[in-house]
């Protein structure tokens, strides 16, 4: 049997290697430069890739630590990380720096995703939504950049719950499909009519639908989203009619192409 305390011990050995290469691509980034912002998330979701390793780890370890207070602590800090990488996806769905540089690993998107839905799960109580997650099929791992992926996924769990109306329900499906996968995101809002469908991914677009409660909007999130997706050599499209909802869909591909990269 392994010894806990050792197979600790290697956890943090791990995170403090990791820990200390981001320190060295955060050393080489432009302090001024417009194109660093992506870079700059980059590094700082491996800080925050550290964070919750060492976190998850110190939770196993001292689950049953006699100390109650200690759970408490360590809670505290899960949600802080959480919320840091709600963060990093936010800068760069809002940077327009220059071309992405992907840094690539092995994801497994229904765990990103799932993760997503739970930060989202807060916002759609409020709004009386029921988001529900799902994952079906046999759903390979995929090698991508899951800071990217996480942005896409924020932008339109956002905009599921911008613009959906109290009482309705909100729909998040992953599923293997063409050795890739496809993650989709089902609401019950108001839809779209064929002309605004034509606008979706344009940059600056303002649509016919408005957020149920006032919510602000840019016009770029969608536009934004499209240009990840397929910086990551995936496609994504949307289905949606007037009073019936819309459903948002994305897939990527068992890895990215080369070209993407």
């Amino acid at each position: 049997m392994v010894d806990p305390r050792m197979e600790a011990a290697a956890d943090i050995a791990r995170a403090q290697a990791a820990l200390d290469q981001a320190l060295a691509e955060l050393d080489k980034l432009p302090a001024t430069d417009a194109k660093s912002i992506g870079l700059a998330a980059h590094a700082l979701n491996n800080f925050l890739m550290v964070s919750g390793a060492v976190v998850s780890l110190l939770q196993r370890t001292l689950r049953d630590h006699p100390n109650p207070q200690v759970k408490v602590w360590l809670e505290g800090l899960g949600h802080a990380t959480n919320l840091m990488i709600h963060t990093v996806s936010r800068l760069i769905s809002n940077s327009t720096g220059g071309e992405l540089t992907l840094k690539l690993n092995d994801i497994e998107l229904p765990r990103l995703v799932e993760k997503a839905c739970a930060y989202y799960q807060q916002a759609a109580a409020q709004k009386g939504l029921q988001l529900t997650f799902t994952a079906s099929g046999d759903i390979p791992t995929i090698r991508t950049d899951g800071v990217v992926v996480a942005a896409v996924l924020d932008n339109l769990l956002s905009n599921a719950v911008k613009y959906s109306p109290s009482g309705k329900g909100i729909l998040v499906r992953v599923q293997g499909e063409r050795n890739g996968v496809v993650c989709s995101v089902q609401d019950e809002g108001p839809g779209l009519n064929s002309q605004d469908q034509a606008r979706l991914f344009h940059p600056g677009t303002r649509l016919g639908p408005v957020p149920s409660a006032g919510e602000p909007s840019t016009g770029y999130g969608l536009a934004l989203a499209k240009q990840f997706v397929e910086t990551l050599g995936g496609e994504i499209s949307c289905t949606s009619a007037p009073g019936k909802g819309a459903t948002f869909s994305f897939w990527l591909p068992p890895r990215v192409p080369q070209k993407a990269a």
